[in-house]
């Protein structure tokens, strides 16, 4: 009896010692776009009324320069909007200031609109804004001047805007934004709005017009 249970209990180790048959099976399939969220920040330099445009945002994202003073290639091939916030301070106390962002709306669905006012120096206005369902910017965007956004933000507010983006990988028409100084091979983060008219800064980055 002894030697019974001594050999069940040497067929049950080399059981679990023996790797199982789906350990040896063909690799799973994964995702190979690459994919990277991120939250870009702007300064505004005008109050004008902006219209943001795939291509603009595809610039903003990043890009390289493949001809020196002439433009510059985005890393990135499509994005999905997250979110996007504003902030802005009124220019002195007692003064108001109202910033604003409307989503373009896609076939028949309508523009929406949000913004905010504030009149204290301690307490700017502020918006926190999703794109709405059916809108141009709930939907993963590529290369176009189509905009799907315009942005109401008055000098010094601030715009972060999260996006996820999908890196170039040659399947779509790569954003080209045309600028009139860089460097050739050189790493460049353009303005969020297109770059002939420069309203919106990126920060802490490395631009150029």
């Amino acid at each position: 009896m002894p030697s019974t249970k001594r050999n069940n209990s040497r067929r049950m180790a080399s059981r679990r010692r023996a790797p199982r048959a789906s350990a040896f099976g063909h690799p799973p399939q994964i995702q190979s776009n690459v994919r990277v969220r991120h939250t870009y920040r702007f300064t505004s330099s005008s109050a004008t009324a902006t219209a943001i445009t795939p291509t603009s945002t595809l610039g903003a994202m990043g890009g390289i320069s493949a001809a020196a003073n002439t433009n510059v290639s985005s890393f990135f091939g499509s994005f999905l909007v997250r979110e996007v916030k504003i902030y802005t301070p009124p220019a002195s106390q007692g003064a108001a200031a109202t910033c604003s962002l409307e989503w373009i709306g896609l076939a028949n669905s309508p523009n929406v609109e949000v913004s905010d006012t504030t009149v204290s120096v301690s307490d700017p206005a502020v918006i926190r804004a999703r794109p709405p369902v059916n809108s141009l910017a709930s939907f993963w965007q590529l290369a176009s001047t189509t905009p799907y956004m315009t942005l109401t933000a008055p000098v010094g507010s601030i715009i972060d805007i999260s996006l996820e983006g999908v890196l170039f990988d040659d399947d779509v028409a790569q954003a080209v934004n045309a600028v009139a100084a860089s460097s050739l091979g050189s790493v460049y983060y353009l303005s969020l709005d297109p770059n002939a008219t420069h309203r919106y800064a990126p920060v802490s980055l490395t631009t150029t017009t």
